[in-house]
This record gives structure tokens, sequence and C-alpha cells, in this order.
């Protein structure tokens, strides 16, 4: 019977989509939100048709954007996000 030889276990990279954020220059000054508040944003990927709803941590706004982090891909990712696409979410009173 053959020696089994051991080796450590080959993951391919996962690719990692870049979000599709709001112009910087267009956001104008953000003003930091402490604590990050709990929001809804829909987010268009690259690569990916129509935007995704997630779950983020508004972190810094403006009158027209809103500084958002997400960990949907299993990485901290940040992106502008034009303020009509972001909601506040609150905790559903039946969910208990």
């Amino acid at each position: 019977m053959a020696e089994h030889q051991w080796a450590p276990p080959e993951h391919p990279d996962v690719t990692l989509h870049q979000p599709i954020g709001f112009d910087p220059e267009l956001a104008g000054s953000l003003t930091p939100i402490d604590p990050p508040q709990p929001v809804w944003a829909d987010i268009a990927f690259e690569q990916i048709p129509g935007p995704l709803h997630l779950k983020c941590f508004a972190i810094a706004s403006s009158d027209v954007a809103v500084l958002v982090q997400t960990a949907w891909q299993g990485r901290l990712q940040e992106v502008l996000v034009d303020r009509d696409y972001v909601t506040r979410r609150v905790l559903d009173p039946n969910a208990r």
C-alpha cells in the first residue's frame, strides 16, 4: 500500500466583486456618524446584474450620499451610496 503524502489544501482565490459607488466629487463633504448606524443599502456590483439589498453600517454622510460599510463578500468594504438608496434598519417588534 502506498504511503499517503500530506499536502496543504489548495483554495482558489475568491473573486471580490467591486461595488459601483457614488461619485466622491459629487458627494461633497462627509460628516462622520458616531456611532455607526445600521442601514439597508442598495449597492450595484460589477459583473452582477441589478443592485443587491444589503445590511450595512452608515459611517459618514453628506446631503446627497452616505458612506457605508458592508461585509457581504466576507471582506469589509466601504462604499459611497446615493442617499436615496439607503434606509435605516430597525428591529422588527414581532421577530421574537
